[in-house]
């Protein structure tokens, strides 16, 4: 904890006495605890192809440098596991052991926490434990690039008994900091096709019990639990069964404020390959307000287009080899006629990832972090508040947060430049200008301090 001099007190004692008289209606109110914005994608390899996890000088100096720059947390994918057993392990065993020691200890060196990839949903249909009873009703397949994911059931006691051993073994075998769950879930297949409970029709008690289940025995752990479904999907739960969501993958189009009804805390991540025609800074004055922050996805090992090996089948769907199979193909194109780069660090990259993408990060994440610190008391899409004094549009979106220092972050979506007047003075975080009046273009935001 840190200890306030007296002046912070008597400084936050105001700011929160005001903020909570001026402000009088607005969508959600939170205090935020426990809140880690500096998330991240890292990349260890290109799986099914062999490699070795074991850190080299280029990890310790992109780890060094991404904690340097606020990362608190990254996320790895399906390389640090064999979902397919073709390196000798399996989905919940890793194929270098010491080498992923090795570099989740630097990882720790440089104060990130790292958790992997587990789904309570997807199992590859050839892996010889694969049982029809860990299974829907309805034989559903995802056919990816190497893996033929069944979507499991949430109510198979058989699945469950499957999983939940290996799911904690995992965190038991590793010293990993929690888990990232991609949940493998579709809603077409829940009981009694969902239920209503407090204002939400589609709940799943079964879904809930497993997530919560896995949630609580993380928890227990001591570790952090991100689940991700698909697209910008909620999730069908009425209890708390995650600390973070992440939303956004497969996303074509974008969409002002998504997500900003579901449970704290919500990771956005843009789909860049989808979206590498939108104005990157737009996306974040589209988020920001509504206390979510980008997932970063442009660090970590470069893939390198070997994804795709001769000596493994490749599985595809009604279109052909399929959406990812097609990413990495391009990947290897790209790599053959780029082989120094710019690379593409993830499979939601624009190919290659833009290179003023984790700059651009980095800078908005200096800007939000004072904002979300520990305690901070956050007031989330305002449309009545006394220290504005200019109507708050429909499509302009300004969000509180409270303090030693107050902010106010203001994006704007309209058509046209929005005139933001103050009941008093505010200081622009960006250019260092004090003002009661500022304009902001349109697809900006504003952060201001006072």
């Amino acid at each position: 904890m840190k200890f306030l001099s007296l002046e912070e007190h008597r400084a936050r004692i105001d700011n929160i006495n005001r903020s909570e008289l001026g402000n009088k209606k607005y969508l959600r109110r939170k205090r935020i605890h426990e809140y880690l914005p500096g998330q991240a994608v890292y990349n260890l390899g290109d799986y099914p192809a062999p490699f070795s996890i074991t850190p080299t000088d280029y990890d310790r100096e992109m780890l060094r440098d991404m904690a340097a720059n606020g990362v608190e947390l990254i996320q790895i994918h399906e390389e640090w596991n064999d979902p397919i057993r073709h390196l000798g392990a399996d989905k919940f065993t890793c194929h270098d052991p010491k080498g992923l020691e090795r570099f989740i200890e630097l990882s720790h060196s440089f104060g990130i926490k790292i958790i992997p990839y587990i789904s309570s949903g997807y199992f590859h249909e050839l892996d010889p434990d694969f049982d029809e009873r860990f299974t829907v009703s309805e034989k559903r397949c995802i056919n990816g690039m190497h893996f033929k994911y069944r979507t499991c059931s949430m109510g198979s006691a058989e699945w469950r008994e499957y999983l939940l051993p290996r799911t904690f073994a995992v965190l038991d075998r590793y010293d990993f900091d929690g888990i990232f769950n991609d949940m493998g879930y579709d809603s077409q297949y829940r009981v009694n096709g969902g239920l209503a409970r407090e204002g939400f029709d589609g709940y799943d008690p079964e879904c809930e019990d497993l997530l919560s289940t896995i949630y609580h025995e993380v928890k227990r752990r001591g570790g952090i639990y991100k689940l991700h479904r698909s697209r910008n999907n909620p999730i069908p739960c009425v209890d708390k069964v995650y600390d973070y969501l992440w939303i956004g993958e497969n996303i074509h189009e974008m969409n002002v404020g998504v997500g900003k009804d579901f449970a704290d805390y919500v990771v956005p991540c843009p789909d860049k390959e989808k979206l590498k025609t939108q104005d990157p800074e737009l996306y974040y004055a589209s988020v920001i307000p509504f206390l979510q922050f980008p997932l970063l996805t442009s660090r970590g090992r470069p893939l390198l287009g070997k994804r795709i090996e001769e000596n493994i089948p490749y599985y595809g769907n009604e279109n052909g080899m399929g959406p990812e199979y097609a990413f990495n193909k391009k990947i290897g194109d790209y790599m053959k006629a780029h082989p120094n780069g710019p690379y593409t660090y993830s499979l939601w990259s624009s190919i290659p990832d833009d290179v003023e993408d984790y700059p651009r990060w980095c800078r908005y994440l200096a800007l939000y972090r004072p904002m979300v610190t520990d305690n901070t008391l956050a007031f989330i899409e305002l449309r009545e508040c006394a220290d504005i004094l200019s109507p708050l549009q429909e499509d302009v979106y300004a969000s509180m947060f409270v303090n030693e220092a107050r902010y106010l972050v203001v994006s704007n979506f309209t058509n046209a430049p929005y005139t933001l007047k103050l009941s008093s003075p505010w200081r622009d975080r960006q250019n260092d200008m004090l003002a009661d009046t500022f304009t902001v273009p349109h697809g900006k935001i504003l952060f201001l301090k006072q």
